[in-house]
């Protein structure tokens, strides 16, 4: 397409080393290959293709030389077909904006577009042709140009063209016009495909780099995770030992000393702290589930009678909706599973206002269960819910940060899913899918 091809061979005159789609080998030809074997393979298809095309629309050596006389009636107008280009494209503030970056840039542009076309018109359509041709897809993505005017600037050519065979006289005017539209939907074809080639290029390069950034955000956090269940193992005994010593100053005081009180505090007061190191132990080093049949009716029977001692459900109603048939058992850890369901209520609880509902629904799905856990409270926007499964993230006053991570890990090592979703103002919902039986990959432990 001609802006991608003045463009382009304005970028080589300017930096012809640095282009990583140009390789020469010792005798200065082009290669197309990039990255070996798959750039080739992908050179070799566009070659094939290329010769499908003039097989598909008839265009053959008869039309070559067509159109090797036509470029001698051509060349004298090309300034006014140059003209008359970049007329359209100064009429449209996107073509404008992309190709036009100062007075010496646009010469050199308009230069390379009358060289274009008379390439067009050489009469040879080898390799070297297409090579040429290939690139102008790509340079049109990174410039921003979108694929539509890429075809309607084509067509501003065909037709200056066509009216400059239809005033010449030359003679069977209407052959070469016939072998001109030829070349000219091989042409536009050609540019689609390396449009589409570029883009699935682009993709993977996305796609590539998102990978290495996950995959440094992973290492970092199991440097984290690492240090914190160091620090955490280091903390766990003295933490007993100063728990156990506190207990004992404390019982030792009458029932009303003044200090006993503060004491009772300081006690509570390890008591988190003594969470939040289990916690960094259970996120750092899991325990790898034990798979038996799980009863989940049972479970939450059970959980219903612990919750109801729980401090943070005090000022809050639980609910349990289940289906009206019982749920079938899964192969399952049970104690995960009961762990699993008992931080979601009770991280439920504390998102809930005085008086709120915590809702537990539990139903069969076609893969095994689907539970949920709903609370009323004040929801999560977009960012904090996207960043609610990420480790140590927490809008809490006080907290680590693991409840959902460790919940996550949980359910992913079941073979399940959890999401999330939430509205900000009207509440939270936390929805897992758990498989009814486990296939023998996902009881690995890695």
């Amino acid at each position: 397409m001609p802006i991608g091809s003045m463009v382009r061979r304005n970028e080589m005159r300017m930096a012809p080393e640095t282009d990583p789609d140009r390789r020469r080998n010792p005798t200065g030809d082009v290669l197309l290959s990039r990255t070996g074997g798959r750039a080739a393979g992908r050179a070799a298809g566009v070659g094939d293709m290329f010769e499908q095309l003039k097989r598909y629309v008839g265009f053959d050596e008869a039309d070559a030389q067509r159109l090797r006389r036509l470029r001698e009636v051509v060349e004298p107008h090309l300034p006014r077909i140059v003209d008359r280009f970049y007329a359209q494209i100064g009429s449209d503030p996107a073509t404008r904006r992309i190709v036009q970056r100062g007075e010496d840039h646009t010469q050199a542009l308009r230069r390379t577009l009358a060289a274009w076309l008379q390439s067009l018109l050489a009469g040879r359509y080898d390799e070297e042709y297409l090579r040429r041709r290939v690139r102008i897809g790509r340079v049109h993505v990174r410039v921003g140009l979108p694929q539509h005017y890429m075809v309607a600037a084509v067509e501003v050519i065909r037709q200056e063209l066509h009216e400059l065979v239809l005033a010449s006289d030359l003679p069977e005017s209407a052959a070469a016009l016939g072998s001109l539209h030829k070349l000219l939907a091989i042409e536009t074809s050609i540019m689609l495909a390396s449009y589409q080639g570029t883009f699935v290029e682009r993709v993977r390069q996305d796609e590539r780099s998102a990978m290495r950034e996950r995959l440094t955000q992973a290492e970092h956090l199991a440097q984290i995770g690492r240090l914190a269940a160091s620090l955490a193992h280091e903390i766990k005994n003295p933490l007993a030992g100063i728990s156990g010593a506190i207990q004992v100053i404390r019982d030792s005081m009458p029932a009303d000393a003044p200090h006993r009180p503060i004491l009772g505090e300081v006690l509570r007061q390890i008591n988190r702290l003594d969470q939040t190191v289990k916690d960094l132990l259970v996120y750092a080093r899991p325990v790898p589930p034990r798979f038996e049949s799980c009863d989940l009716n049972q479970v939450v029977a059970r959980l219903k009678t612990v919750l109801r001692r729980e401090p943070a459900m005090q000022h809050v109603r639980l609910a349990c909706c289940d289906d009206k048939q019982p749920l079938p058992p899964i192969e399952a850890d049970e104690n995960q599973i009961e762990q699993l369901l008992m931080n979601l209520i009770l991280n439920a609880a504390h998102a809930s206002s005085e008086g709120g509902v915590v809702t537990l629904r539990a139903a069969r799905s076609r893969a095994g269960v689907r539970l949920e856990v709903v609370d009323q409270g004040e929801g999560m926007d977009e960012e904090t819910r996207r960043r609610a499964l990420e480790p140590f993230f927490t809008t809490k006053a006080r907290g680590t940060g693991l409840g959902l991570p460790i919940c996550r890990r949980i359910v992913e090592t079941h073979g399940g899913t959890m999401s999330i979703e939430s509205v900000p103002g009207a509440g939270t919902t936390v929805r897992i899918e758990l498989p009814r039986h486990q296939r023998a990959p996902e009881r690995e432990w890695a």
